[in-house]
């Protein structure tokens, strides 16, 4: 079972902070063609080709979402009535994000099949660990990283899910490999200097911390929170 202390411990802000993944969006509009392909065509992440209208009104949503607006998202979606992969998961990421997260979990159990299994799964590990099922969210971010490996975020993610459950050097390699993909993933960075200054490398932690430009008062949040631990 998975240790719960720094769960319970953690601030709203700083969990948003520690388990980042949940305050960014996936890229879900693709701007690939082929040569035959109208350049007001736009073909969605799982090959779905549709308007360039179509593709405005979805990055248009995405914005919503990456403005923290996800009840004017949802509202969105709802005039245009899109059927894509690429708006149910923003569906599933609105509804996530104002805690109507059964819903959000039928939404993503639907995307399973699709090329955004890896979103789905993702999606459902961070339902699965807001509500404490821990192990349950370990194993879903874990069925996210191998269909998407390569994505920082999911690395990040799983790398704090293992945190929590005191593996300190599997979470490293995973914050670690999400900054080799990603050197801005600034909450892997966070992250990264919390699991060293949980094993008492504080002057490895301070190293880090400046390499990656943790920012300070997030810095002393963290020393204060290993203090008190």
């Amino acid at each position: 079972m998975l240790a719960r202390r720094y769960l319970h411990r953690l601030s709203p802000l700083l969990m948003v902070a520690l388990l980042g993944g949940c305050t960014t969006t996936t890229t879900l509009v693709s701007d690939a063609r082929v040569p035959s392909e109208s350049p007001n065509e736009v073909r969605g992440a799982c090959g779905a080709h549709y308007g360039g209208e179509v593709g405005v009104q979805l990055a248009m949503i995405r914005q919503q979402l990456d403005d923290e607006r996800p009840r004017a998202a949802l509202a969105y979606l709802d005039t245009y009535g899109f059927d894509y992969p690429d708006a149910k998961l923003l569906r599933a990421e609105a509804l996530r994000r104002i805690d109507e997260r059964a819903l959000a979990d039928r939404v993503y159990g639907e995307l399973r099949h699709t090329c955004l299994a890896a979103d789905a799964y993702r999606g459902l590990a961070l339902n699965a660990a807001s509500r404490g099922a821990l192990d349950e969210a370990l194993a879903l971010m874990q069925s996210a990283r191998d269909r998407r490996p390569a994505d920082a975020r999911i690395r990040n993610d799983l790398g704090y899910l293992l945190l929590l459950g005191q593996d300190h050097r599997g979470a490293r390699q995973q914050f670690l490999t999400a900054l080799e993909l990603d050197e801005g993933q600034r909450n892997a960075a966070t992250n990264l200097v919390l699991s060293l200054m949980q094993e008492g490398r504080q002057d490895e932690a301070e190293r880090m911390a400046r390499r990656y430009g943790v920012d300070s008062a997030l810095l002393a949040q963290l020393r204060q929170l290993e203090t008190n631990n």
